[in-house]
């Protein structure tokens, strides 16, 4: 029956392979995290933008008719403010 030793070591090439490892396992986590919190930032964004938005429309439509009531039908130059009339 050999001799077997009692303990045994990798090699310093594989226990610096395994740190590497470990290490650019960490990193990744963190980028990812980091994604994930970037990714819920603009998701939020982005859901408070189409508020925005419909908020904008519901003062156009509000105000669009408020000048037909006062003016009736017409075009509008939006650079001079000219009404023209529609018959």
């Amino acid at each position: 029956m050999p001799i077997v030793p009692d303990k045994q070591f990798l090699t310093t090439e594989e226990l610096q392979n395994i740190k590497d490892i470990q290490s650019k396992t960490q990193s990744l986590i963190l980028e990812l995290g980091e994604i994930s919190i970037l990714k819920i930032q603009v998701e939020n964004r982005y859901e408070t933008s189409k508020l925005y938005l419909t908020e904008i429309s519901n003062q156009e439509k509000e105000f669009t008719k408020t000048l037909f009531d006062k003016y009736g039908k017409f075009n509008l130059d939006p650079e001079t403010g000219e009404i023209i009339k529609i018959n």
